[in-house]
């Protein structure tokens, strides 16, 4: 056997390596500059043999950590697990994961092998991917396997710290708001997850300001703005110089992310970045929505009106004018709306996994979109916006 990987929601990679050290104190121990592989080499006086422990982190490679990570959610969440609550558990333990640390080695797993990693499991309190699509625990018992099989009566959920808010017992008005949401799509015909697991009520969430919102709002706008000029083949200059034409009217300088920030400072922009950015008017649609400019969000259906949008923010001369004119929605709005998405969400993930159109002409880049502008409107997991997660 040698298809395995260890999963975590620990992201610190010295950690990583200090646990490696101790597991294997008399080899020597090779790691990459960017810390992202590592190599154990036991010598022989004929021969040596090597482990490789590959690393990708939600910091490192967050685009494919999160596309993973909602690939493998999809796949669990369809089997029919033999003990639902287990399985409800370990979805939330995918939920909250940060590191996948796949192992290479030139021969089957030995038992020896086998004890180290579940050494090291346990100490980065780490699921374990085994062999054909079982879930393992860190005492190497089976959490769930392809035909819904568990060895477990129940499964401890914990997490990085940064994961409390989202691993505490659920409320009632997040069970509410599960069923309530699940009443919705049930009615306009999409097949839902049952097993998709209730999320923080409004006694454990906290959500921005009208102040933060409207800045993000005007941030996404201008980065769209800059995105949408580029794509529609405007000059490098004079998309820059409209751009700077509107951070100065919004005095938006400081509003943007350190994304954004490198973005609108370039000559130009790469092509994936022109198309990526520009999808920013989704999220700046839900901004506004959180404001009270727009009125109803709906399903994840159609593009946003951009010029009806974007004609919110030209109306008003100043940011200070933008801000005093919104009226920010109820917590219970957005956390409704927050739930609604994370449902949605997932049905075009699961679409995309199994290679299929996503049903009632849902559309998955725009879910997407709302989906991250809904979670940091929430504080999900207190990301900010360059690291928000969508995870399902």
């Amino acid at each position: 056997m040698r298809n395995c990987a260890l999963y975590s929601s620990q992201f610190d990679l010295d950690q990583l390596f200090e646990l490696i050290q101790s597991i294997y104190p008399q080899d020597k121990i090779e790691r990459k500059e960017d810390k992202t592989h590592i190599q154990v080499i036991r010598k022989k006086w004929l021969s040596k043999k090597t482990k490789g422990f590959n690393i990708m982190t939600s910091q490192t490679n967050p685009e494919g950590f999160t596309s993973m990570i909602q690939g493998m959610m999809g796949f669990l969440s369809q089997i029919e697990g033999r003990n639902p609550a287990v399985q409800e558990k370990v979805l939330i333990k995918c939920s909250t994961l940060n590191m996948v640390v796949g192992i290479e080695t030139e021969e089957d797993i030995s038992e020896e092998f086998f004890e180290e990693l579940l050494t090291l499991a346990h100490g980065l309190d780490a699921i374990i991917f085994w062999g054909g699509g079982s879930l393992l625990d860190a005492q190497g018992q089976l959490l769930l396997d392809v035909n819904g099989e568990s060895e477990v009566e129940d499964y401890k959920v914990t997490a990085h710290t940064s994961f409390l808010d989202d691993v505490r017992p659920h409320s009632e008005s997040g069970a509410r708001r599960k069923e309530k949401s699940e009443s919705i799509l049930a009615k306009q015909g999409i097949p839902f997850n049952v097993h998709l697991p209730a999320r923080a009520g409004d006694e454990h969430t906290m959500i921005r300001s009208a102040e933060e919102v409207a800045q993000r709002a005007v941030a996404l706008c201008i980065a769209a703005l800059k995105g949408e000029c580029l794509g529609a083949g405007e000059s490098a200059e004079d998309t820059a110089a409209l751009v700077q034409e509107v951070i100065d009217k919004y005095d938006a300088a400081s509003f943007f992310s350190p994304v954004e920030k490198r973005f609108i400072a370039q000559h130009g922009a790469e092509q994936q970045d022109v198309i990526s950015f520009s999808w920013g008017y989704e999220a700046y649609h839900v901004m506004l929505w959180a404001l009270g400019y727009v009125e109803e969000l709906g399903a994840p259906v159609d593009l946003c009106n951009v010029g009806q949008a974007v004609g919110y923010l030209q109306q008003k001369d100043t940011f200070e004018d933008f801000l005093a004119e919104a009226s920010l929605r109820s917590k219970s709005e957005i956390l409704d709306a927050a739930d609604l998405i994370y449902r949605y969400n997932w049905v075009c993930v699961d679409s995309r996994v199994n290679d299929q159109a996503p049903p009632a002409g849902l559309n998955g880049g725009v879910a997407y979109e709302r989906h991250r502008a809904l979670n940091w409107l929430i504080c999900y997991l207190d990301q900010e916006w360059d690291d928000v997660r969508t995870d399902t």
